[in-house]
């Protein structure tokens, strides 16, 4: 896409168009105050600026609408943009004209016809921006963003203010928001992002939303089994003792089976089972239960036992070995002839401890207090893992005491029934009002395999879609320009030209590798070196679009 013409419109109805070379450099010469500066502006805002930066003065004034031909791979196409008047920024107000050849139309036939949304679609769409998103790191909290032509000018204009400017590379990198935005976009545009790994992107993004449907209905449905399955685990322990079902689950769809079958079986064909034969298959379960608690609990005392002794001798042997590692202060000395503070002479030295002795004890001492500190950390996970070990043994009592609680409740009224017949269909009765009153939950078993295979398809995507591949390609497409940019410095004798110079695409500025450490552009001086590194950067970017065939070689 290139810009034929710049068309502006007056309040009166009159127009001013300026030709442009599309086929190479136009060079606009004229005095000062003639709106030379405002060009850039102007085209900007036709682009779909959220702000007319054109200055306020004459051009404001008497400007009505601004517009632009522009030549596209197939045909031309005219777009024109109302200027903002009195206190507003910008205007919604926008032109489209499309055709084989596209004249800049009367400023009778200008109006309204898209918004500055479906402008900026529309331009992008004819540069050949593709369908793209980039999707932040996990833990970033800025939404996911697409490529448009707004981050693409950022590599075609320098108005005269900013490539003086050696704290910003790019137009428009002042804004915070927006140079974020270009930092996330500048892999597609350097080639780095292909269309296969957008294509890939928005893959793994439907798969992700997938995944994220069937395991939100596997949480409903687990949240709705939860509230019932004490109960239904309660009445399946009643039928069992009862002798309606011999079957013991844990699983939810077991369960309300059983339940099911126990609540249609024929009552004069139980077969005989004996009377309380499931509340003494819990009272063993609960003995076994009891046993392995005191066992633990046992064990767990006697480890915290053992780590407070060992605390406690940790300390003493701590304050004894800080007393005899004062022994050191003897070490140039000659021990038990003369005293090392007054130099006066010591008793023999069968008389008095040998210093050999008080460094022999330090040793000791310090060797102990190594292993109980080294001990230290295996009692504590010991303990650790006797307290889990006790913690799932209370949580199995408090589950068996349920299941013997409700047995004991339902053999209470049963115990006046004459016969077998009469308890099961008592429990029967019970079962068949629960199930009337759960709901008719499907089977969660082919929810859970489409759950699997949609989360091994999103685990294979993404390591192929991995940011280290792309941060090797950024890389890869840096070495290259790299060597030009340090060659086009040497040229124009910039400062440190001498030293490689590399584009730091997470600050958006050139860095010169010194070697005394890296050196960005903003702590360079000189405003010819300023300059003169703005030109070489985007004329080598524009260089690699080119080569590259990359769309924005394009703009």
């Amino acid at each position: 896409m290139k810009i034929l013409e710049i068309v502006i419109y007056s309040h009166d109805g009159r127009k001013r168009i300026l030709e442009l070379n599309s086929e190479g450099v136009s060079i606009i010469t004229g005095a000062s105050k003639t709106g030379k500066s405002a060009l850039v502006d102007i085209v900007d805002y036709c682009f779909g600026a959220s702000e007319c930066r054109v200055p306020d003065g004459p051009i404001r004034h008497s400007v009505a609408w601004f517009g632009l031909r522009l030549k596209l791979a197939s045909g031309e196409a005219f777009v024109a943009r109302r200027c903002p008047t009195g206190r507003f920024r910008s205007s919604e107000d926008c032109f489209i004209l499309i055709g084989a050849t596209a004249e800049s139309p009367v400023s009778q036939e200008l109006r309204q016809t898209t918004n500055t949304r479906g402008l900026s679609a529309q331009l992008s769409g004819w540069t050949g921006i593709t369908e793209n998103l980039h999707e932040p790191p996990s833990g970033q909290t800025r939404p996911p963003l697409s490529a448009n032509v707004r981050h693409a000018l950022a590599f075609c204009f320098q108005p005269q203010d900013e490539i003086i400017r050696r704290h910003q590379l790019f137009h428009g990198a002042d804004d915070n928001f927006f140079a974020q935005g270009l930092k996330d976009t500048l892999p597609y545009f350097l080639g780095a992002v292909d269309d296969e790994y957008v294509r890939k992107r928005e893959e793994l993004r439907r798969l992700r939303d997938q995944l994220r449907t069937v395991e939100r209905q596997l949480a409903e449905l687990n949240s709705i089994r939860g509230n019932g399955i004490g109960k239904a685990t309660a009445l399946l322990a009643q039928a069992r003792d009862t002798g309606l079902s011999a079957i013991v689950t844990d699983n939810w769809q077991e369960t309300i089976s059983a339940l099911r079958n126990a609540a249609t079986v024929a009552l004069g064909q139980v077969g005989d089972i004996a009377d309380n034969g499931e509340y003494r298959r819990l009272s063993d379960v609960r003995s076994t239960l009891l046993n392995e608690q005191r066992r633990l609990k046992d064990e767990l005392d006697a480890l915290r036992a053992f780590e407070s002794d060992a605390s406690g001798y940790s300390r003493e042997a701590t304050e004894q070995h800080s007393r005899l590692v004062s022994v050191g202060i003897f070490d140039d000395s000659d021990p038990g002839h003369s005293c090392p503070l007054c130099a006066q002479a010591l008793p023999d030295a069968n008389q008095q401890p040998e210093f050999v002795d008080l460094q022999d004890a330090l040793h000791m001492v310090a060797s102990r207090l190594e292993t109980v500190v080294r001990n230290t950390p295996r009692i504590e996970r010991a303990a650790s893992e006797v307290a889990t070990r006790l913690d799932q043994i209370r949580a199995a009592l408090t589950v068996n005491r349920q299941q013997l609680e409700a047995v004991r409740t339902a053999n209470e009224p049963l115990r006046l029934a004459h016969d077998e017949i009469a308890r099961r269909a008592l429990v029967q009765g019970r079962i068949s009002l629960y199930l009337e009153s759960i709901p008719d939950l499907p089977d969660t078993g082919e929810l859970q395999r489409r759950a699997e295979e949609i989360r091994l398809a999103y685990e294979k995507l993404e390591s192929e879609l991995s940011e280290d591949i792309v941060a090797e390609r950024m890389t890869s497409i840096g070495s290259i320009m790299s060597r030009q940019m340090s060659m086009d410095a040497q040229r124009l004798m910039l400062e440190h030209s001498a030293s490689p110079l590399r584009l730091d695409a997470k600050r958006l500025t050139l860095v010169a590798d010194t070697d005394n450490g890296p050196v960005p552009m903003s702590r360079m001086g000189s405003g010819e070196n300023w300059v003169g590194y703005h030109l070489i950067a985007h004329l080598n970017l524009h260089s690699w679009f080119s080569v590259s065939d990359l769309l924005t070689a394009s703009i």
